[in-house]
């Protein structure tokens, strides 16, 4: 017995203790030719064992199974990601559904900041690097290989403990806390406490973010009285410990143990950053050395695919498609 897929195929039939195998060529369901048959002893052992892997090769190669299911990829790979822990959440989680989906494949994602995203995309030490701030022009002209791809939108709200009754800030306001100009609360509308400033590392894309619209402009620096912190989530938790804190941390990490105040009137909501209304927005990027090849490629594609877009709402970041 035997069963033709397409216009050439092996065929094989199993006896009690013999295997025979053989190929036709066929127009239709005719063959156009006996096949040549060879006889030989085999174990039943052996001859199962060939007789699937006869069966699979054959369907596989026919097209009769199809081995390409949408969001997959036909070899297992292995990338490093590194970078922004804005951007963390979005890439891990990319990951865990990539990986699900394509078993034998390992992306390993971590930290480390956005400076070290891109330096290490530039470097070799990672596939791709993660960022949530644009590139700087030291950086363009230090590695002018490297190719941005925005994944997200985001924003950087200003964060406070959920007791203090401050509920919008200034941007003139937020410079004189950061400077160390203004050091009490009710200087800004809250009670007679004295301000505890958290803020991110030198290097941080979220800091950067801040810096660019808060300081830049008139080309002053956080003050070195601030407690600094490393990550988003260690930002957060110090800020939850005290009431009298006050930093700054992606909208994606705001949840009920702190509360984001507005900025100038306007509330840091995806609405709001999504239209540039609210005054800290940012895109958040992957970053390659050169083109992506096919590896970097499939994961880049996935995260800009509907399922990778979907996770970085879930996540409580902003799709960049709609």
């Amino acid at each position: 017995m035997y069963k033709l897929c397409n216009v050439y195929n092996i065929y094989i039939f199993l006896g009690k203790n013999y295997i025979y195998s053989g190929c036709a060529h066929y127009r239709g369901d005719i063959p156009m030719e006996k096949p040549h048959r060879t006889r030989r002893f085999l174990s039943r052992t052996v001859v199962a064992t060939l007789l699937i892997a006869v069966i699979t090769a054959s369907l596989l190669g026919s097209g009769c199974i199809d081995n390409k299911d949408a969001g997959t990829q036909e070899h297992a790979m292995k990338l490093q990601v590194a970078g922004s822990t804005t951007v963390l959440p979005i890439a891990e989680e990319c990951a865990r559904v990539f990986m699900a989906n394509n078993p034998g494949s390992l992306i390993y994602v971590s930290g480390g900041g956005s400076s070290h995203g891109v330096k290490a995309a530039a470097d070799g030490t990672v596939n791709i690097g993660d960022a949530s701030r644009d590139m700087l022009d030291s950086e363009k002209a230090s590695y002018p290989d490297l190719v941005t791809h925005g994944i997200a939108k985001d924003g950087v709200a200003i964060v406070i403990h959920p007791s203090n009754r401050v509920s919008d800030l200034t941007i003139e306001q937020l410079k004189g806390i950061y400077t160390g100009k203004t050091t009490n609360w009710k200087d800004v509308g809250g009670e007679d406490a004295e301000i505890m400033v958290v803020s991110r590392e030198e290097g941080s894309g979220t800091r950067d973010c801040f810096e660019q619209v808060v300081l830049a402009p008139t080309k002053e620096e956080i003050t070195a009285n601030a407690i600094i912190q490393d990550s988003n989530g260690k930002t957060r938790t110090t800020v939850a410990g005290n009431e009298h804190a006050i930093g700054f941390l992606s909208l994606g990490y705001v949840n009920s143990d702190i509360r984001a105040v507005s900025l100038d009137g306007t509330e840091p909501t995806i609405e709001n950053i999504r239209s540039e209304d609210y005054a800290i927005s940012r895109t958040l990027w992957m970053i390659t050395d050169g083109a992506p090849d096919a590896d970097e490629q499939a994961f880049i594609d996935f995260v800009l695919s509907e399922k990778g877009q979907e996770i970085v709402s879930e996540v409580h970041f902003i799709p960049v498609s709609g």
